[in-house]
């Protein structure tokens, strides 16, 4: 049996969460991605504000914070932690947004390979804290939690647009 680095068992636990949010993103088909559905008065993110935030979290978690790098597309910032999808001003389609996650995630399994167990420990290059630390692996382990919670969503309002999940 081989013996993975930590890096690489992270990512490769990342690149399974990725999957089965290609495999959900994969049955949209021609779905209004910027319907907006309330339940109980609480208007629910759209399926667009869902990919774009994943797109802005990896860059800004992945990216950014571990690879001191940025993906530069200023519009992505308007999809960042509290942000309200109906006050968003830039609506790309859904070929420009998995252009920008593919992208992005190429970039974040490129920095992820490379990292070393003093580059997980190290701290992180936008000072952020989870798990009261700073260190790399931190961000890369609520980076991997943090997906699924918005894969739920998207399969939450692909139930309501009638889209059949599996």
């Amino acid at each position: 049996m081989e013996n993975r680095s930590e890096a690489l068992v992270l990512l490769s636990v990342y690149e399974n969460v990725r999957g089965l949010t290609k495999f959900f993103i994969s049955k949209l088909g021609d779905t209004d991605i910027n319907q907006i559905f309330e339940v109980n008065g609480i208007k629910l993110n759209t399926i667009q504000w869902l990919i774009a935030h994943l797109a802005w979290t990896e860059n800004e978690l992945i990216v950014k914070a571990v690879g001191n790098d940025d993906i530069n597309l200023p519009w992505l910032e308007e999809y960042g932690f509290g942000s309200v999808p109906a006050e968003i001003k830039t609506r790309p389609d859904l070929e420009t947004l998995l252009k920008v996650l593919d992208s992005t995630h190429q970039r974040a399994v490129k920095i992820l390979s490379g990292l070393t167990a003093e580059d997980l420990d190290s701290d992180n290059h936008l000072n952020f804290s989870f798990a009261g630390s700073k260190c790399k692996r931190n961000l890369i382990i609520h980076a991997i939690r943090h997906e699924p919670m918005h894969i739920g969503q998207l399969t939450w309002a692909m139930k309501l647009s009638d889209i059949k999940t599996f």
